[in-house]
């Protein structure tokens, strides 16, 4: 029985290996004048060029005050809050806002949130990337503490379409101004 299985194995992987070679004169070979054979043809060409040409990427870094403790705080259509804004440098340039959901989930010194980014030109007037994310926050009163973050851009302004349905990528530390209260930090935001 082991034996008749391992026959029929390698029989299979042979015929599979020599029926998917171009260079086999078994092969069937398709008709040139055939128009679906140009398709075909010109579909694998694009294919073929488009693995061979590296998607770009995006790279920035980021500052931020946070904004979450503003009289009066604000929110978006959604009821997000605005947490954190500041200035955004490298591939784009302009103002990136994180807009979450309060209150967050904690587990320890480890909160979870939902956000939304957005990234603005410097005089806020064209919204240039948006997306959705999630992340964590580990608070550690008295030192900076870490956050993370990973989502997708939903929205983007006709000269980054490029980075449509792209994953985005952010993380950094911020300051305390005194216990339970965040003040400002520094991190990097991407997408790839």
């Amino acid at each position: 029985m082991k034996r008749s299985i391992l026959i029929f194995l390698v029989i299979g992987t042979v015929m599979i290996f020599f029926g998917c070679s171009g260079d086999n004169p078994m092969a069937p070979k398709l008709n040139q004048g055939d128009p679906m054979a140009k398709e075909l043809n010109q579909s694998d060409q694009v294919a073929n060029s488009l693995a061979k040409k590296p998607l770009p990427s995006l790279r920035c870094t980021t500052e931020y005050d946070f904004r979450g403790a503003d009289d009066p705080p604000a929110f978006d259509t959604e009821g997000r809050l605005l947490a954190w804004e500041g200035p955004i440098s490298g591939d784009i340039t302009g103002v990136i806002k994180w807009w979450m959901f309060v209150p967050f989930e904690l587990t320890g010194q480890v909160s979870h949130y939902e956000d939304r980014f957005e990234i603005w030109n410097d005089d806020e007037t064209v919204l240039l990337l948006a997306g959705d994310e999630a992340g964590t926050t580990t608070a550690r009163h008295g030192k900076n503490s870490n956050w993370r973050t990973n989502g997708i851009v939903t929205e983007a302004a006709p000269e980054y379409v490029e980075w449509l349905g792209r994953k985005a990528h952010a993380e950094g530390h911020f300051t305390w101004l005194e216990p339970g209260l965040p003040d400002n930090g520094y991190g990097t935001f991407k997408v790839n």
